[in-house]
């Protein structure tokens, strides 16, 4: 039993200590604290595709004496730095704990191999230590290592943690779940005709609130999510050459906020376009991307393999305040996934061996493959779609289900979607270049438990860049004054009405401006049919022929009785129009540089004529929405 004559430590951050310098090296093991036999590094260490800040060790074990926590619980993950490889053949790791005579090997970490060099990671339950002063020595054991590099420092811990529940923070947790091309329609907690995610309506809308009219800001991935993590228009922060878009240096991301009050931060992308070369991992003391040798023939990390990667990291991290964001890449095309067999969703009664499979979705949307059946295939396609929901739906309850219940009571998690897919409802398929409700309408649902009614629905316009200052407010913290978005927690606790603000969204894509403005159940769309524009290639050829034919210049909704925009009130409703228009040319003057000019309020069939005099030329100029 621990003696009252000293004082030993109680937890064990092995990154914080070493980078504070707190350890002792060389010499005689130290008789508390850390003691390694050669002085380790702090260093940011990536391994297919995940980035962790860790501390490099050579293979002499290295040791923490102090006392157990009550229901004390170890985390430890291991791996060795890349190059290593190149000679080893496997890495080998345990956990001894030792108390005087008392001796237990924790032999859970297991082993890796040059075939198979995966992160090892585990979690061990001490707590029939808890109370006791133990040892605990980390050993690692590299087959193939030559003699002359045994001190050398080359493996990697990290994290490696002991820790003890909490008593409840005043301060939640916070977990972010995206999945990408999420259409809200066709969820079942927004009344979907097919029960696609149970999970989510079980583990999220039942006992949070579900918010009705959700929109990105983009309807495709870069902008859109560049957009919510920075509060900002991607218009504001991004160029003109989408190839390029990224977050830029000095423009206040979330996860940096997040860090800044404290919080662990840890980022899991499964889209190989948000990786740290574009800005997405600043902020993230953990992040993960997949790399250009992971996303094969477009296989990128499904479900499945995203969420093995997070619970690591959610277990060794629940006792202290966390933000957790976690991008799922279902149900982005191509269809496909472990539940559809022989090219057959769960969701359809026989098999359609003549059917379209998913994965030459790519193809019907360049115009490369045609329909035979296109009512048929429409609705064949749909449904593997609709599992592609399903299957990420499974591996979200899970995600849900593994946080303990006193650390899910304490953590606002919130779901949403960058963008939506659309099946062929007006004319196309996929997403990025139209603004209709399939593409920008996405769901958002909140869950914190004893702060947000169980249950409950919020109507009106809500925006995603919202989020980000809803987020930091929940955690005490103040929006970066750049931020742009609302707090929505008033409005979600229903303590205050939600504010009235239009939601802007733009396409951020090749070809000629389209715009729309959502306020108050109308929607305005924006298309610059007449802009002088020439396709690069065969595919941009095709889809600005589909978006000639099947887009108007002005296009007005009313959402409230029309949601699937079928009657274009355009031509009937200029007042309408004029109400709406003013919130698309206010957000365009603070997006494109220069002067502009606007012609409006004149009758239909009215001829123009102006002339503008400038005191030097023009860099550039252009027509926009032209009549």
């Amino acid at each position: 039993m621990l003696g009252c004559h000293r004082s030993l430590p109680r937890d064990l951050a092995l990154r914080e200590a070493v980078a504070a310098k707190r350890y002792a090296a060389g010499g005689k093991p130290a008789s508390a604290g850390l003691w390694f036999y050669q002085r380790p590094d702090v260093v940011s260490h990536t391994f297919e595709g995940e980035r962790r800040t860790v501390v490099l060790t050579s293979v002499d074990p290295w040791r923490w004496t102090g006392v157990v926590p009550r229901h004390g619980e170890l985390h430890a993950g291991v791996q060795i730095l890349p190059e290593a490889w190149q000679v080893i053949r496997a890495l080998r790791a345990w956990v001894v704990v030792r108390n005087g005579s008392e001796r237990e090997v924790l032999d859970v970490v297991g082993t890796a191999e040059r075939r198979r060099p995966r992160w090892l990671d585990f979690t061990a339950d001490l707590s029939h230590w808890g109370g006791h002063e133990v040892t605990l020595e980390f050993h690692a054991v590299l087959t193939g290592l030559p003699p002359a590099n045994r001190h050398t420092n080359v493996v990697a811990w990290g994290p490696v943690r002991l820790s003890a529940p909490m008593a409840q923070s005043a301060r939640p947790n916070v977990l972010f779940i995206l999945v990408d091309t999420l259409r809200f329609d066709h969820l079942t907690a927004y009344g979907y005709r097919r029960d696609t995610s149970p999970e989510i309506a079980r583990t999220l809308a039942r006992p949070g609130a579900v918010v009705e009219s959700a929109y990105a800001q983009a309807p495709w991935t870069l902008p859109s999510v560049v957009s919510f993590l920075t509060s900002r228009e991607p218009g504001e922060v991004l160029g003109d050459d989408f190839a390029a878009y990224s977050i830029p240096p000095g423009v206040p991301a979330l996860a940096e906020e997040m860090a800044k009050q404290g919080y662990e931060t840890g980022g899991f992308f499964g889209n190989r376009l948000l990786h740290a070369g574009n800005g997405f991992a600043r902020g993230f003391d953990t992040f993960f991307s997949p790399t250009p040798e992971m996303t094969v023939d477009d296989n990128q990390p499904d479900a499945a393999q995203v969420t093995a990667r997070v619970l690591p990291w959610l277990e060794a991290h629940r006792h202290q305040p966390f933000f957790l964001y976690v991008h799922y890449i279902d149900p982005h095309d191509p269809y496909d996934n472990p539940e559809i067999v022989d090219n057959r969703s769960p969701f359809e009664a026989t098999s359609c061996p003549t059917c379209v499979p998913g994965r030459w979705i790519q193809g019907v949307y360049a115009g490369k493959i045609p329909l035979a059946d296109p009512q048929r295939d429409t609705e064949h396609l749909k449904a593997l779609y609709d599992s592609e929901i399903h299957y990420a739906d499974r591996f979200i309850g899970r995600l849900i289900d593994s946080l303990p219940p006193e650390v899910r009571r304490n953590t606002l998690i919130v779901l949403t979607a960058d963008h939506g897919e659309e099946l062929h409802e007006h004319g196309g398929w996929k997403h990025g270049f139209t603004l209709y409700e399939e593409q920008i309408h996405v769901p958002l649902i909140f869950r914190w438990d004893g702060h947000i009614p169980a249950g409950s629905r919020l109507r009106g316009t809500v925006r995603l860049l919202d989020l980000a200052p809803t987020l930091l407010r929940a955690v005490g913290g103040k929006p970066a004054p750049s931020w742009e978005g609302v707090d929505l927690l008033p409005a979600l606790r229903r303590e205050a009405p939600l504010p009235r603000l239009a939601a802007f969204a733009r396409h951020m894509m090749i070809g000629p401006l389209r715009t729309a403005a959502v306020l108050d159940g109308r929607k305005l769309i924006l298309f610059n049919p007449r802009t002088p524009y020439t396709p690069k290639n065969e595919l941009e050829a095709y889809l600005w022929t589909q978006d000639l034919h099947r887009l108007r210049r002005a296009e007005l909704y009313d959402l409230s009785r029309d949601a699937g925009e079928r009657s274009d009130l355009a031509a009937a409703s200029q007042g309408e129009i004029a109400r709406l228009q003013p919130a698309i040319h206010r957000q365009l003057g603070r997006e494109l540089p220069g002067l502009r000019v606007v012609a409006a309020g004149f009758p239909a069939g009215a001829r123009v004529q102006g002339m503008l005099t400038l005191d030097r030329p023009p860099a550039r100029w252009d027509s926009s929405f032209l009549a």
